[in-house]
């Protein structure tokens, strides 16, 4: 049985690699399945995180698109000492930093993530309201704040890689989690339900 050809760059670096026994090529090629096998895993959590952040799906594209062009960059000097995600995220934090600064910061419209595929009008309009009531909140919170439960809530990652992205102590990290939960609900509490 013949076996099925590979195409693409990757392959190429690959087949090239194994053709001339080039070491460095070898680890490039180790290098390319490693990054894609993150690249696979991490791709639709970085895009809501960025999503949450940008409140727009072609700003989170291109920020998603800036991260994980980045990562690639600094793959080869990337060492296993850490949680790969912690890493990502703290590029995906930078990336962002480095779009708020070309443009003015953006509220995220929640709509598009917490939308039901088949909502009717009765329901969108309660939806609605939910949402603009929940962007009111958190938009009140301060920007440290805003930081952890964008990261906890919609990058879905846990208190002790948000300690590493953003450079704190876990604890301080859980602290600003509950302040900025406690300080939704004094504000309004019906969002305790």
């Amino acid at each position: 049985m013949a076996q099925e050809p590979i195409s693409g760059p990757d392959a190429r670096t690959e087949r090239r690699a194994v053709r001339s026994c080039d070491p460095e090529g070898l680890a490039a090629s180790a290098d390319v399945a490693r990054f894609r096998e993150l690249y696979r895993g991490y791709l639709p959590t970085v895009y809501r995180y960025a999503y949450a952040r940008t409140g727009g799906r072609q700003d989170a594209e291109d920020v998603t698109a800036l991260v994980f062009e980045r990562a690639w960059i600094s793959f080869a000097r990337y060492r296993d000492t850490g949680a790969a995600r912690a890493w990502l995220f703290t590029i995906a934090r930078r990336a962002l930093a480095d779009h708020y600064r070309r443009r003015a910061p953006i509220a995220a419209p929640l709509s598009d993530t917490l939308r039901d595929a088949t909502p009717g009008p009765e329901a969108i309009a309660l939806q609605t309201a939910e949402i603009r009531r929940m962007q009111r909140l958190v938009g009140a919170l301060g920007p440290a704040q805003r930081e952890v439960i964008a990261l906890r809530f919609f990058a879905e990652l846990p208190y002790a890689e948000i300690a590493r992205v953003l450079g704190k102590r876990e604890s301080a990290v859980k602290m600003l989690a509950y302040r900025a939960l406690e300080e939704i609900r004094r504000r309004d509490p019906d969002a305790a339900s």
